[in-house]
């Protein structure tokens, strides 16, 4: 889950001072989680917008429907294939991958090429819910955390330590940076003994390999049968009661 916040209402009018027609683009995925670009945030910037003088064009998706997701995300977009040729400029309420993931499919198939800004600020790889939610991963392309008991060092120490602790924790087992958080090693630590496994606090694990964090990393996997995992989610959503 990408977690993320909406940018200020003055920089988003800021950001399309001197345009007059505007197309919202919001997200079902995180977006809809964080209440930052789902159906009734898309409603209330289009409220805002228009407000302002703007002429609103909504492209709201819906919920699991992920702007990212470029399989699903090109069907909405293309439904509005006249809305974002009429529009001067594209306002997106998702992360950076929805906006890019968009743009690139109104540039390559659909050959409309219009300014696009962000209204969201997204805030890392985020875990937890319904409403709290943590940073709980970097993405860092070599986890370590069979090492350390289930808890990744780079994301709960502040320092990132991959061996500790450091010589300022606390006595009270909280960390020197922030008094009221706990020792990321102490933690690791703790649950290493609770699962039988203390002697890996001695194990010296090596640098880490930051090659595989370099910059934009790219995936070919093989593509979903849609109809297939769309019937399994069905089912699932049946045997809810929903």
């Amino acid at each position: 889950m990408m977690g993320q916040s909406q940018k200020p209402i003055e920089e988003i009018l800021k950001s399309l001072n001197g345009k007059k027609s505007v197309a919202i683009v919001g997200c079902g995925g995180c977006s809809t989680v964080f209440h930052t670009g789902g159906v009734e945030e898309v409603d209330e910037m289009a409220e805002i917008l228009t407000g302002k003088g703007k002429d609103v064009k909504k492209v709201a998706l819906p919920f699991a429907v992920f702007a990212c997701y470029q399989p699903f995300s090109s069907m909405f977009i293309k439904q509005h294939k006249k809305d974002f040729e009429e529009c001067d400029i594209i306002l997106m309420m998702s992360c950076g991958d929805g906006l890019q993931t968009v743009r690139q499919i109104l540039d390559e198939e659909l050959s409309i090429v219009k300014p696009i800004y962000p209204a969201i600020n997204a805030m890392g790889v985020s875990g937890g819910g319904p409403n709290i939610f943590m940073e709980k991963c970097q993405a860092c392309g070599e986890c370590v955390m069979g090492k350390t008991a289930g808890i990744c060092p780079l994301t709960e120490c502040p320092k990132g330590l991959l061996n500790g602790p450091c010589g300022g924790t606390r006595p009270d087992g909280k960390c020197e940076v922030d008094s009221d958080k706990d020792c990321a090693w102490h933690l690791i630590y703790n649950r290493l003994k609770k699962i039988g496994e203390a002697d890996k606090i001695n194990t010296f694990n090596e640098p880490q390999d930051w090659s595989k964090a370099l910059r934009p990393r790219v995936f070919e996997i093989e593509p979903l049968d849609l109809h297939k995992h769309l019937g399994r989610t069905k089912k699932v959503i049946e045997s809810l009661g929903i």
